[in-house]
């Protein structure tokens, strides 16, 4: 399954749909089909001039009609509307009743988190889980406030404003600190970061990542056991958390 699938562009959505429930030979209804993937309002559209997120939808009918025992999708989540996520998860749901199973392959390690909280990364060596980071360390209350950080940019050492700082991300054991699109090395532990950063506003909202309470725009529930904090900032970055962090996190937010 992948997001710029091609499909016949002179068809209406609604044909386009008829002709892949023939073709598969689905009892399945077009109507409920559409209305489940939210394109009853694009239905009589010809595919060729429609937006990149209608066609994605179409793409998640394909994968529930296909009889392919697994479906392999390729970064679903890039430029993907959070109502096509939403979708996605819905998508998994049925997949699983139907005992097919759903690989998906991302350059995004947060897009893998919003599928499921256990995942894995391709190394030279082959595929391994990713292992993140769970240890705690005490906080020290007396301890002074830092208004910067210091970070690594090549070989260079530069000096960031703690408050213009967006999340922190630890991944195949190296810390990130994350600032407009601009990835700076954080020369330690993510539970340091912690110990640094927490009475600065930041909150271990997933065990890889650390994020800034004041850069929150909104949390979003995917499904039961998924959930993103989406960040403030010109991409609306989402970032996992924790379902055992979901109800704090809100609290924290709200006492500001």
């Amino acid at each position: 399954m992948q997001t710029n699938q091609q499909f016949f562009k002179r068809l209406t959505v609604k044909e386009q749909v008829k002709f892949l429930v023939k073709w598969y030979g689905s009892s399945l209804n077009i109507d409920d089909l559409l209305s489940q993937f939210m394109l009853l309002e694009e239905q009589n559209i010809r595919i060729q001039i429609l937006k990149p997120e209608i066609i994605q939808r179409i793409s998640f009918i394909h994968a529930l009609l296909t009889s392919e025992a697994v479906i392999v999708t390729f970064n679903p989540f890039i430029h993907s509307s959070n109502e096509n996520i939403h979708l996605f998860h819905k998508l998994i749901e049925q997949l699983k009743h139907a005992n097919r199973k759903l690989l998906v392959i991302t350059s995004r390690i947060e897009d893998a988190f919003i599928v499921q909280p256990n995942i894995w990364g391709l190394k030279s060596t082959g595929l391994e889980q990713i292992i993140t980071e769970e240890n705690e360390l005490e906080t020290n209350d007396s301890a002074k406030i830092p208004s910067k950080i210091k970070v690594k940019v090549e070989d260079k050492t530069i000096f960031v404003d703690i408050e213009a700082i967006e999340y922190v991300e630890s991944h195949d054991g190296k810390v990130v600190i994350m600032i407009e699109q601009e990835r700076y090395i954080y020369d330690s532990t993510l539970a340091n970061a912690e110990l640094l950063l927490k009475d600065a506003g930041f909150y271990r909202c997933h065990r890889s990542y650390l994020v800034n309470l004041y850069k929150v725009k909104e949390i979003i529930n995917w499904s039961k056991n998924s959930y993103s904090v989406v960040i403030r900032n010109s991409t609306e970055d989402k970032i996992p958390l924790s379902r055992t962090k979901y109800s704090e996190i809100q609290e924290l937010l709200i006492n500001l």
